[in-house]
């Protein structure tokens, strides 16, 4: 993952084939001390697994797709938990045959490209389990 571009609160980030988008992007966070953002996205992945959340189970039923997707969409914040930070991020894809699914992502491994817009949020947001739902949720800062 490269910064392409970087300004007062707004980052342009890059990842290139092969590279994994979540665990660099938590990374970049925790390295630039980023405690509350919101970013969007887009590219294609070579393969990643994503969720539909069944909040009866309390549980993520996860699919994984190992082939070429355009990335269409990617939407997400990022939040304090235990001191790191806590990516949240959805996305809509299209496979070959332009059929579109998505849910939350948990890994993307990018085949061409893959561009995020990250914009640094001033303060804190922080994120605290829900035992209601089983989820970390946002919370109001004490």
């Amino acid at each position: 993952m490269k910064v392409i571009h970087e300004s007062e609160n707004s980052y342009i980030l890059a990842w290139f084939r092969g590279e994994e988008v979540i665990s660099s992007l938590s990374e970049f966070l925790e390295r630039e001390n980023i405690r509350a953002s919101h970013f969007s996205g887009l590219g294609a992945a070579e393969s990643l697994e994503i969720a539909f959340y069944n909040l009866d189970a309390k549980e993520y039923e996860k699919k994984s797709a190992n082939y070429d997707v355009e990335i269409l969409s990617l939407v997400g914040n990022s939040a304090m938990m235990d001191g790191r930070p806590i990516v949240h991020m959805h996305g809509v894809f299209a496979k070959r045959d332009f059929s579109a699914f998505g849910g939350h992502v948990f890994s993307i491994h990018v085949s061409g490209a893959c561009e995020l817009h990250v914009t640094r949020m001033s303060g804190i947001m922080k994120r605290e389990y829900d035992e209601a739902s089983g989820l970390n949720l946002l919370c109001e800062l004490d």
